[in-house]
């Protein structure tokens, strides 16, 4: 499935490949590279589902896809591939109020993002085979916003989207605020379809000094998950096929032969993907127009799976600074002695990744003079200090971070708050996930 430019209309027609054969599916054009996936229905036929939006979001040159969270007006829509082409409206998924966009669909449960028009962070639900409520599965970071911070430039939105019988894929995008970079970056991330927080296994972000980092394209289809892994030290972009384990965090990498690649889909044994042959310099890859561009020369092509050559695990970190309460993952501001705010930790933090530790995050706030010291008691009954004491309050607490090293683990942690003569304590307990099935 892919979207293919018009020059003589400048929009964007949806067109399949099949057989050898690319015919332009009876849909009407849009101003934007649709956000389509093919899938299948209840009953295992494919189908095709995208988006249709009363205002179209900007396309911006590097990035995979136009900036949904921008779109406004708009609803989930099916198209059957075999039998008769007629395009329908999911009325299940649709909202009069909100918008619905990257849509995919796994034998009839149906994944999509939905936003309300000119809000500032998505919410990704699942609504499960002949279910007619949605669930909401695990978002991405939700980054902080200093002073300096303009607000109405600070949102959040989902690229792009796959799910399988499993979990679902997606990129998270982040504009503004205190992100990294020149002002956008992205947290491939992985979410159970059963809830719960999601995994993020990879990231990127573009440079404002040089060069650029971003995965894509991701396939949820089975674990480990595939996908295309972009970047440049400086001038030179490169891409790999990617794949990332959404348990253990184990990484594989492959070259695209022949040139660099734009775009990559999976289907049973065979991995599809755009090759651009023309000068990379003059083509933003991967881009959601890059086959656009008159110099990218852009090739269909098809071919089994590569070999994927083991690579060292890499630490994951959101490309920036997170408002964790803010992000759902499970922390809030409480009460806490002698008039401190201080951040509870869930009482359970996932496994995933599990060959890397889980950071738990501290910090407390409050006016006036205060001390604050955070402690940790692991399960073997030592005690030991997280950071150093804090002495003054910053706006937003101020964060250090704790490990749990390994799946099961357990800790204790207790604030203890000193002001003049007088100590108070309050204390928590948080526990990682024993190790999730794969």
């Amino acid at each position: 499935m892919l979207s293919r430019h018009d020059p003589a209309t400048n929009r964007w027609a949806l067109v399949r490949w099949h057989d050898g054969v690319v015919d332009t599916l009876p849909v009407a054009q849009r101003a934007v590279p649709f956000d389509a996936d093919a899938g299948s229905d209840a009953a295992g036929n494919p189908v095709v589902v995208y988006s249709r939006c009363e205002s179209e979001p900007p396309i911006q040159p590097l990035a995979p896809s136009a900036d949904w969270e921008l779109a406004r007006g708009c609803d989930v829509y099916e198209l059957a591939l075999t039998g008769e082409a007629r395009e329908r409206k999911l009325t299940s998924a649709s909202s009069a109020s909100q918008s619905e966009t990257t849509p995919s669909m796994w034998r009839g449960g149906l994944a999509f993002a939905r936003h309300a028009d000119g809000g500032a962070t998505p919410k990704l639900l699942y609504l499960p085979r002949g279910a007619t409520k949605p669930r909401r599965l695990g978002g991405g970071s939700v980054q902080t916003c200093a002073s300096i911070c303009a607000p109405a430039g600070v949102h959040r939105g989902i690229d792009q989207l796959d799910i399988g019988p499993a979990r679902a894929a997606f990129l998270w995008r982040m504009t503004g605020g205190n992100v990294y970079g020149t002002g956008i970056v992205w947290e491939l991330r992985a979410a159970s379809l059963k809830g719960g927080v999601s995994t993020q296994v990879d990231s990127g972000l573009i440079s404002g000094a040089c060069g650029f980092g971003l995965p894509s394209a991701a396939s949820a289809r089975a674990n480990p998950i595939a996908y295309l892994d972009a970047g440049a030290e400086c001038d030179k972009t490169e891409t790999q096929f990617a794949t990332v384990d959404a348990v253990t965090g184990a990484r594989g990498l492959a070259p695209t032969p022949g040139g660099l690649a734009t775009g990559a889909a999976y289907d049973g044994a065979t991995l599809y993907w755009l090759r651009v042959t023309g000068p990379p310099a003059d083509v933003p890859v991967p881009g959601a127009g890059s086959c656009s561009l008159a110099t990218a020369r852009c090739e269909l092509v098809a071919s089994s799976p590569p070999a994927f050559d083991a690579q060292p695990a890499r630490r994951q970190g959101s490309p920036s600074d997170v408002d964790v309460v803010r992000s759902g993952f499970g922390y809030r501001w409480v009460r806490g002695p002698l008039g401190t705010k201080l951040l509870r930790p869930p009482a359970t933090v996932p496994c995933a990744l599990s060959g890397q530790a889980a950071g738990v995050a501290t910090a407390a706030r409050w006016s006036g003079r205060r001390s604050v010291r955070t402690l940790r008691r692991d399960r073997g009954g030592r005690t030991r200090t997280i950071g150093s004491p804090q002495t003054r309050s910053l706006p937003a607490g101020y964060y250090t971070s704790t490990k749990l090293l390994h799946c099961g683990d357990s800790m204790r942690v207790t604030y203890v708050v000193t002001k003049g003569r007088s100590t108070g304590r309050s204390s928590f307990t948080v526990a990682r996930a024993p190790a999730p099935k794969r």
